[in-house]
């Protein structure tokens, strides 16, 4: 009865146009949620990750301040995140390009590989929000991506690492479809990692998503991501659900390997501040499970740019 309830309402509402592309709309990615136990705070036995590479005072400094707009909407605010990420992205050697789509801009910045440049991986975030200071949707992930980066950009690799920032996510993910249409040639993309909200870990368990909805090329990253937390003794536990309400599923549409991590949303731990004014950087948000994600996608990056 509880699926035949949940799948009425998602057809309902897919009859009545959304401007939001709202995850909370998606009833079928909450059954969609598989546990693997134990739980990170179960693993007594394991050693913990101690020595941490990312800077995460940088991460709050520039949350701050990409989150100090009102909203992350309208034109003129989204041109003030593009120049800025253009700024902190060319401080660490980055170069940076913006390409326009129809009523949007992505923001791209990119640095090539050693040996073989025409391989890229792509990691991505969304930099709109929805008429609010999006700290969280998506600050986490688009600021999150940029402390990656700094530390991806202190050694060469034998592939490109391209960071795409997509405009036009909440609207119908009309920033990823135009880019990857774009795409010149495919089969070199190694893949791409998306970075969501990742914030909020009420529960302090430590569970969150890496989503690829059983996609076989899809899951070899999901598995690259799964190898660094056992690798690095993370206190983390992914929680498998589907989804398509986010980037990644512009490359699913044209069969490249994508993946979206982020909070464990459709886990019942989902931030309460969701496309709401009260998303703001404040004391809900969780920096060392943030630091703990990030270090665990940038060993998984190196290991894929090698």
């Amino acid at each position: 009865m509880k699926n035949l309830i949940l799948a009425t309402l998602l057809l309902a509402s897919n009859a009545f146009a959304h401007e939001e592309h709202d995850w909370r709309q998606d009833y079928m990615a909450y059954l969609s949620v598989q546990y693997d136990l134990p739980m990170s705070y179960e693993k007594t036995t394991k050693t913990q990750f101690a020595t941490k590479r990312l800077d995460m005072a940088f991460f709050k400094q520039k949350l701050i301040t990409l989150s100090s707009t009102t909203d992350r909407r309208t034109t003129d605010n989204l041109d003030i995140a593009r120049q800025f990420l253009k700024s902190e992205y060319e401080k660490i050697g980055f170069e940076v390009r913006f390409e326009n789509f129809g009523g949007g801009s992505n923001f791209v910045a990119e640095k090539k590989g050693a040996t073989s440049p025409e391989k890229v991986l792509i990691l991505s975030s969304h930099i709109d929000s929805v008429r609010c200071k999006g700290a969280n949707d998506n600050g986490t992930g688009t600021i999150g991506l940029l402390t990656v980066a700094q530390e991806l950009a202190k050694n060469n690799y034998a592939y490109t690492v391209r960071v795409v920032g997509f405009d036009k996510e909440e609207t119908g993910l009309v920033g990823s479809d135009a880019y990857v249409a774009s795409l010149q040639s495919k089969a070199n993309i190694i893949g791409n990692i998306n970075f969501e909200m990742m914030g909020f870990n009420s529960r302090k368990d430590g569970s969150f998503h890496v989503i690829d909805c059983q996609k076989a090329t899809s899951v070899a990253l999901t598995n690259e991501i799964r190898s660094s937390i056992a690798n690095l003794g993370l206190p983390l536990t992914i929680v498998k659900a589907c989804t398509d309400r986010s980037d990644h599923a512009s490359f699913w549409r044209h069969d490249l390997p994508a993946v979206v991590i982020s909070e464990n949303f459709f886990g019942g731990d989902a931030d309460p501040c969701y496309h709401a004014k009260c998303d703001i950087v404040d004391e809900r948000l969780d920096y060392g499970y943030m630091g703990n994600i990030l270090e665990a996608v940038l060993d998984a990056s190196e290991h894929l740019l090698k």
